[in-house]
């Protein structure tokens, strides 16, 4: 049965452009615009005091995000303060896009995982992009994408570099499990894996606080993609499945959910189990789509998300998301994979 979406009341006013809403003493919230379908990112600013401001993510790196920055640089509560901490949830251009801008426009210390940083400088060193096309293109052929999408699926991988800010020369990496300290408060790094390689979510035990990333959102779920270039046995569906039960374990219910995309809400362990119902229907239907006979990762797309119209720029996520699943399922035993004239062809086990 298909997971029933809950609609999560306002808790707080949305903050307005170039404004923050205050959630607790000390703690506020900014809201950015996106140029995609998703179209905002939520900003997490923290006042330490004499320790300063703290800033988790950064919105995306074009002209709407810096005025509404510079805008809020001129008011309470950045306005003459100094910004002692920039933390990345992970590298993503909503979250990371404007890490270089802010270091150089704050010069503060700049933090996220080892994970997040490799994949940043992975994907913004120009003698790797002919590496890094050596994995996708045959990925792609593989997955039975006709060679006009292939060119645009291409292009998007390879174009992260033009949609940030050139980043910081260095970052402070830090660690799952390792407590930081923000806007004067502790904070316990909570690893994520599956939406990106390290993903951090942050919770205070003080304050009842959990900043959650993109791992736990109220009214969407994250997009979670198998990509070329992980070590053999990459499973990232498994990955999210296992963080979202240690989310569950290590955080308490009674939490205030802090999300990078919708509005805060509480109710964190049922959402946890609605995500993850939800990942457990997509593979039935998955199933289901099979059932009409073996497929490319490309045409089991176009049935898992026949519900929907997608866009060049979908198919991205759409396809990485379904290649995702079907390894999930391979690796159980649930699906075999064959490799037919350059194509890997998907179709249910015995």
């Amino acid at each position: 049965m298909k997971p029933q979406k809950k609609n999560y009341p306002p808790i707080f006013p949305q903050p307005a452009a170039a404004e923050v809403t205050q959630i607790t003493d000390g703690f506020y919230w900014a809201r950015f615009s996106l140029p995609f379908a998703l179209d905002h990112v939520n900003v997490w600013l923290l006042d330490g005091g004499e320790d300063g401001i703290s800033i988790i993510d950064s919105g995306f790196n074009d002209a709407p995000t810096v005025a509404q920055w510079e805008a809020l640089f001129a008011a309470a509560p950045l306005k003459g303060r100094a910004v002692e901490n920039l933390f990345f949830t992970h590298f993503h251009p909503d979250h990371f896009g404007l890490a270089g801008w802010l270091h150089s426009k704050t010069g503060a210390r700049v933090q996220m995982t080892p994970g997040e940083w490799r994949m940043v400088q992975s994907l913004t060193d120009a003698d790797n992009v002919e590496r890094l096309e050596q994995l996708y293109r045959p990925y792609y052929n593989h997955a039975g994408v006709a060679e006009d999408v292939l060119e645009k699926l291409l292009n998007r991988r390879m174009g992260y570099r033009s949609v940030i800010h050139p980043p910081p020369p260095s970052v402070e990496t830090v660690h799952p499990a390792q407590t930081v300290i923000l806007g004067g408060h502790a904070w316990r790094i909570i690893g994520g894996y599956g939406h990106s390689p390290e993903h951090a979510s942050l919770y205070c035990a003080e304050e009842k606080l959990f900043i959650a990333g993109d791992m736990v959102l109220p009214f969407i779920t994250p997009n979670i993609s198998y990509f070329p270039g992980n070590a053999p046995g990459h499973d990232p569906v498994n990955l999210y499945m296992e963080t979202l039960k240690a989310i569950r374990a290590e955080v308490p219910d009674d939490v205030l959910v802090l999300p990078s995309h919708g509005i805060p809400f509480r109710g964190l362990h049922e959402r946890v189990d609605d995500i993850l119902a939800h990942h457990h229907h997509r593979l039935d239907k998955l199933s289901q789509v099979l059932a009409e006979g073996p497929q490319t990762g490309y045409a089991a797309m176009q049935g898992l998300f026949a519900h929907r119209q997608l866009k060049s720029g979908d198919v991205f996520f759409a396809l990485g998301e379904t290649i995702a699943h079907l390894v999930y399922e391979v690796r159980r035993g649930n699906v075999v994979e064959k490799f037919e004239e350059n194509r890997i062809i998907y179709q249910r086990g015995s």
